[in-house]
């Protein structure tokens, strides 16, 4: 038996600290990776430029040399400068990524052990692919309140690596979906209520977080139209948690892994959740005083979220890892076991413990085990 181990990791503005060359951050980062020791790793908020990273990865300081292989979608070479200048327009086309070189550094990317990509053959998968599968680059939503119907796409598209380990093909899906920050004054001072202007925004940022993973949803449902059982990973940062916090209460009464996962009257397409079995309290991945939260609970009759072992207004669980029944039910072929998912919180502490004025990263990383037997 052999365990394929899955790990994702927002490593918050990856691409200043390489562009900055902070020598104290990136061997951290180096250090914790190496401790986590992942087969596969999926780096959200990382550099748009795929020779920047490489450069890392081969650099003697970064301890990680040639061990590592950045898969890369086919045609990605005619992009890339041997100098370090790459062609952010090409790429971003390539990649359906937006932004420019400035805001363009928030691109998903995986690494892949060296020994496990001579023996699995991985391929990146074309944007193009996914758009095919869902019916476009883009759609529409109804902007609250008004009714208007807009049009949204990713900013930060679906990447889609494949891997073929022992005859049986597995797919990830990085993900890294809309922001819900509002720098919007939140409390109207007058009313001591929330704003209309901040209230107007934040639901308009979650109705257009839902409809990215809506198309994250149609393009799996197109994948079990195509084939009974595929071997499907979703991770990343989704930017929402399993619950919900006061706007998902009070107004849009849904949560955003609720609309990924599926309907569980087809249960064979439901998506099970890495972290479904891990311990309740230590199931957070990121730390936000979230006023809005705080605030609410002071209200008349208000619907305080039941104790998780987590308050969710100080801690919250962003980063996710989730997969398809094929992984856990009967059959042959790799399973996801019991308590196979975990937060990296003990290394991930004692590696901050050891910096002074710079942080690894804002999130923890989330692993999960893949047994092949």
């Amino acid at each position: 038996m052999r365990t394929l181990k899955i790990t994702t990791w927002n490593i918050e503005h990856f691409q200043k600290a390489l562009e900055e060359a902070d020598t104290a951050r990136l061997d951290a980062i180096r250090r914790e990776i190496l401790e986590i020791a992942p087969d596969v790793l999926c780096l959200v908020e990382a550099p748009w430029s795929p020779s920047l990273l490489m450069r890392w990865l081969r650099d003697t300081d970064s301890g990680l040399g040639d061990e590592w292989v950045l898969p890369l979608i086919d045609g990605t070479n005619a992009f890339l400068d041997p100098a370090g200048q790459d062609d952010f327009k090409g790429l971003a086309q390539l990649y359906a990524m937006q932004g420019n070189t400035t805001t363009g550094g928030q691109w998903i990317w995986f690494l892949i052990r060296r020994t496990l990509a001579d023996a699995t053959r991985p391929a990146f998968q074309a944007p193009a692919v996914w758009q095919s599968f869902t019916g476009g680059a883009g759609w529409y939503y109804r902007a609250w309140g008004s009714g208007k119907r807009m049009r949204h796409t990713h900013w930060r598209h679906p990447q889609v690596l494949r891997l073929t380990i022992d005859g049986f093909a597995l797919e990830f899906i990085g993900a890294h979906l809309k922001s819900k920050i509002n720098t919007t004054r939140p409390i109207d001072p007058a009313t001591g209520d929330l704003s209309p202007t901040y209230v107007n925004a934040a639901l308009t940022a979650r109705i257009k977080l839902t409809s990215e993973a809506n198309d994250i949803r149609r393009y799996i449902d197109t994948r079990f139209d195509q084939e009974p059982e595929p071997r499907i990973i979703v991770l990343g940062d989704l930017n929402d948690g399993p619950g919900r916090e006061y706007f998902e209460r009070e107004y849009l009464h849904h949560d955003l892994i609720g609309s990924l996962q599926g309907d569980v009257f087809f249960a064979t397409r439901f998506l099970n959740h890495a972290l479904f079995d891990y311990e309740d309290r230590l199931r957070w991945s990121t730390e936000f005083s979230d006023k809005v939260e705080v605030w609410s609970r002071t209200l008349p009759e208000a619907r305080v979220p039941p104790e998780s072992g987590v308050d969710t207004a100080k801690r919250q669980l962003i980063d996710h890892i989730l997969f398809t029944q094929a992984l856990s039910g009967a059959g042959s072929g790799p399973k996801v076991r019991a308590r196979s998912g975990c937060v990296e919180h003990v290394i991930h502490e004692r590696i901050q413990a050891s910096l002074k004025k710079v942080i690894t990263s804002d999130h923890h990383p989330v692993s999960m085990a893949v047994e092949f037997r």
